[in-house]
């Protein structure tokens, strides 16, 4: 598996009572375990779900990113 890679595991179908079923192969890849909690995030028609226990890793990762990007920025503008 690689991370920036997307991987398309299947299809899953909602319950009648919300409930999604996530294909083996997404649970097997994943690490994914039975009782384990999720985020759920959407923009448009698209939902991410991540799990709860990595958010602040990512979030970590994000704002590192994001801080990257507006140093580099800072750096060009000086350079005009």
């Amino acid at each position: 598996m690689f991370p920036n890679k997307i991987n398309i595991y299947g299809t899953g179908t909602i319950g009648s009572r919300g409930q999604i079923v996530i294909p083996a192969k997404a649970r097997n890849e994943l690490k994914i375990k039975p009782n384990e909690e999720f985020i759920f995030f959407g923009h448009g028609p698209v939902i991410h779900l991540v799990k709860a226990h990595q958010l602040d890793k990512i979030l970590d990762q994000m704002t590192q990113k994001f801080s990257q990007g507006m140093n580099k920025i800072k750096q060009m503008r000086k350079k005009m």
